[in-house]
């Protein structure tokens, strides 16, 4: 991967992140106005909230180094058959 094309793909990750946790302030705070309501929307609001907060606290900390490799130690791998 060159430094231009991570550059760029931590450009576009980063702000997706940012975008996500501002549509998880505003499905809470919408929950939050909804407090003594009960019903499949609002627990759909609130599963917005979460999977959205979620996602974008992980694209905005990791952002390109999302796709980097991982060792993983030899416990782990698979055996050869």
């Amino acid at each position: 991967m060159t430094d231009a094309h991570r550059l760029r793909t931590d450009l576009s990750l980063r702000p997706s992140g940012i975008l996500l946790l501002a549509i998880a302030v505003i499905a809470v705070h919408t929950l939050a106005r909804l407090h003594p309501e009960t019903g499949p929307f609002v627990f759909l609001l609130g599963m917005t909230g979460f999977v959205c907060a979620s996602a974008g606290a992980m694209l905005l900390v990791v952002g390109g180094h999302i796709h980097d490799p991982v060792r993983i130690s030899a416990r782990w791998q698979r055996a050869a058959r």
